[in-house]
């Protein structure tokens, strides 16, 4: 969060002209990816580092004077610009994705088990929550995606490639983009 901030900074005081096309392509390339860096494994789950974290995209998009007075949400709509909360639940699907599709070096198996039902609804890979009864368990990647996971449609799931997978979960997802459950 440090570094995004600090590269906010020079970013406010390095460029002259910041509109609505320089602010999210300077965004993206150079902020975001510090703020999102290792979400999977550390997803922040406590609301004050949310809301810190949510603080860098905010300043970000009041720089564009044009927009600077609406409300955060319809910024992020002008811009195009997803919530980072939004990201980090995105994020974790695509990781969800990747290990169960061989994407990535690591056996679901060690992670999450499938629901031991086979309900007529619903993908073949629906999962079952783990117990989890301390806070910062609850928040591990194995329990918080279990609900998001299981809630996506068979279509979505059963996808034949990543990026057919990414753009069918955010068509589906589309209404949420730009949701912030953390208001101040």
């Amino acid at each position: 969060m440090a570094k995004g901030n600090q590269i906010l900074s020079v970013v406010r005081w390095s460029f002259v002209k910041l509109d609505e096309d320089t602010i999210p392509l300077l965004y993206k390339t150079l902020i975001r990816p510090h703020l999102e860096y290792g979400n999977a494994v550390w997803g922040p789950f406590n609301r004050a580092d949310q809301k810190l974290i949510e603080q860098v995209q905010r300043r970000a998009t009041r720089l564009v004077p044009s927009i600077s007075q609406l409300p955060y949400m319809d910024r992020l709509r002008s811009l195009k610009l997803p919530s980072l909360y939004f990201r980090r639940r995105r994020g974790d699907m695509i990781v969800l994705y990747q290990i169960f599709n061989g994407g990535v070096d690591l056996s679901p198996d060690v992670f999450f088990t499938l629901a031991p039902y086979r309900s007529t609804r619903g993908h073949p890979f629906k999962l079952q929550k783990p117990r989890a009864e301390s806070r910062v368990r609850r928040n591990a990647l194995s329990v918080r995606t279990v609900n998001d996971w299981n809630a996506l449609p068979s279509s979505i799931v059963c996808s034949s490639t990543l990026n057919m997978f990414k753009s069918n979960l955010d068509v589906y997802w589309s209404s949420i983009m730009f949701d912030i459950p953390i208001q101040d």
